[in-house]
């Protein structure tokens, strides 16, 4: 068997920033060997098939040590595996990509350099200062504070190199700061010079802290500053004033929980990273087809018994699309019916389909369709008796608009064309919970929360029945979570929060994700 290894580099640590050429690797990878500062979102790229190992190190603290990381990089190409070893940054600046490519040469293994963007030119830029800048800095230098930290071994002459650029930026060199900023000084530098720390450099969790050479590490120590950090040391620090931009953003920090099914909350965790905030996704429903589709093929051959067609979900567009072109109809079929769409994310799934909406309520509500149709009645438009709908949805979809329909007279084929099948919670949200580290829950349905509040309990109950670990207070988990602010779509999402006693901050004027996230930005404004 034919195997490959890609040393790849994972960039800095916002998602967004990693190359087209990565994410392919990882996507074809059958083993992610990744560390400690690759992104694990970046996870989310690979086969639900591959094999994924942490490899993290940091100071003093190895999963694996480097002699292991190598070995067991070998042992799965030979076993005839396609191996992705994500690294932190670019792999080949100060992350020792160039010995585990010497190591896989040697074993004759085919391997392939993908770089990263390093974070020792994206992590100041985050932080608003530009590494060179024209009549201030016209060079820099990056160098490892490991090597540099200690004299009698160092390779790399600091003081030469301080005082031969205009910048000079440090990589893991926050546990060896005062030594670095005693060479630093001893190259000639005014202790005025101006220096930067940022943290988590390009994710939500950046800070920076700011000083001179002379107060910086006293700062750091006051602060509790830790590890991983780039330091920045030169005037282009007091460029930030004007150019920070990162920081200034609206949700940084935040750690959000998405609850929607997977395959729909890429464009809401989209919108939650370009505000900086943290999506942690959590998703307690996914979307299947129905158990039995009968009913919606035989709806859909008798087509010609119905005058009206409401949608009420892009899910029920898709999967009623699919029965449709199932059956060998097209558009055709859907002749002479009247269309209505709950909302605008419903009529523009309508719209991909080639079809164009007869209505779409302001309200998106139940409300907002029997109030069009009670005026369509008033005006001679529609006779409620005489009326027939079919209306596809899930099959936990509330009963009200059937009822409704049928209370005045009319036809009504509720059919279940997909159904929601709850998802195990992610055990991580228990311990964010506990730590008091979410600081938003967001839903975006009923059987979200219903879902949500159901997998807590079952991960509370699983967790006490384990032998060896401490007991959950289940009381103290529910005290805390009331704690959080929840922000809900719609108005019966938002009664359902309420029914649980969540912490209702943020209800949606507009009942569409971008109404949402909208409503989240002027909550965190």
């Amino acid at each position: 068997m034919t195997a490959k290894v890609y040393l790849t580099g994972a960039g800095p640590g916002d998602q967004a920033l990693l190359t087209l050429k990565a994410k392919k690797a990882i996507e074809n990878s059958d083993v992610i060997l990744y560390d400690r500062l690759a992104n694990n979102r970046l996870l989310e790229y690979a086969s639900d098939k591959a094999e994924k190992i942490y490899v993290g190190k940091k100071a003093k603290n190895h999963h694996y040590t480097q002699n292991e990381i190598e070995d067991l990089m070998i042992k799965k190409a030979n076993a005839g595996k396609t191996v992705c070893r994500l690294k932190g940054g670019d792999p080949f600046i100060y992350g020792r990509g160039g010995e585990e490519a010497i190591k896989l040469k040697d074993a004759g293994i085919d391997f392939e350099i993908i770089p990263g963007i390093s974070s020792s030119i994206a992590v100041p830029l985050y932080a608003g200062i530009p590494l060179t800048q024209r009549h201030l800095s016209s060079s820099f230098a990056v160098i490892t504070g490991h090597e540099a930290a200690d004299k009698e071994e160092s390779t790399i002459e600091i003081e030469k190199i301080a005082a031969a650029v205009d910048t000079l930026v440090v990589l893991m060199g926050v546990g060896k700061l005062a030594r670095i900023v005693e060479r630093v000084l001893a190259a000639g530098k005014s202790p005025e010079t101006p220096v930067a720390l940022i943290r988590w450099g390009t994710r939500s969790e950046q800070e920076t802290i700011t000083g001179t050479l002379s107060d910086i590490a006293q700062k750091v120590e006051q602060a509790n500053f830790k590890p991983p950090a780039v330091i920045v040391i030169g005037e282009v620090v007091n460029l930030r004033d004007k150019l920070s931009w990162f920081e200034n953003k609206k949700l940084l920090g935040k750690n959000i929980l998405v609850t929607r099914p997977r395959k729909q909350a890429s464009s809401f965790v989209e919108m939650i990273e370009s505000e900086a905030g943290n999506a942690i996704m959590s998703p307690t429903i996914k979307i299947k087809a129905p158990k039995n589709d009968e009913s919606l093929k035989q709806a859909i051959k008798n087509l010609k018994k119905y005058t009206h067609l409401i949608f009420t979900s892009v899910n029920g567009v898709k999967y009623f699309m699919q029965i449709l072109d199932f059956k060998k109809l097209d558009l055709r079929a859907l002749a002479g019916m009247n269309i209505i769409a709950i909302g605008s994310k419903t009529a523009a799934e309508l719209k991909v389909n080639g079809i164009r909406s007869d209505f779409i309520p302001e309200d998106y509500s139940t409300a907002g369709i029997l109030e069009y149709l009670e005026k369509l009645e008033s005006i001679g438009k529609i006779n409620f008796k005489d009326a027939s709908f079919l209306l596809p949805r899930a099959d936990i979809a509330p009963q009200l608009l059937e009822k409704e329909l049928k209370k005045r007279g009319s036809k009504v084929n509720n059919v279940e064309a997909y159904r929601t099948k709850a998802v195990s919670l992610d055990k991580n949200v228990l311990n964010l919970i506990q730590k008091a580290d979410l600081d938003l829950l967001t839903f975006t349905s009923s059987s979200t929360i219903d879902n949500f509040i159901k997998g807590l309990e079952q991960l509370i109950k699983a967790e006490n029945q384990q032998k060896d670990s401490l007991k959950i207070n289940r009381s103290k988990i529910f005290k805390q979570l009331k704690k959080i602010p929840t922000a809900c779509i719609g108005p019966v999402t938002a009664e359902r929060a309420k029914d649980y006693g969540l912490n209702l901050k943020i209800a949606a004027e507009e009942y569409t994700i971008e109404g949402l996230f909208t409503a989240i930005l002027k909550y965190y404004s």
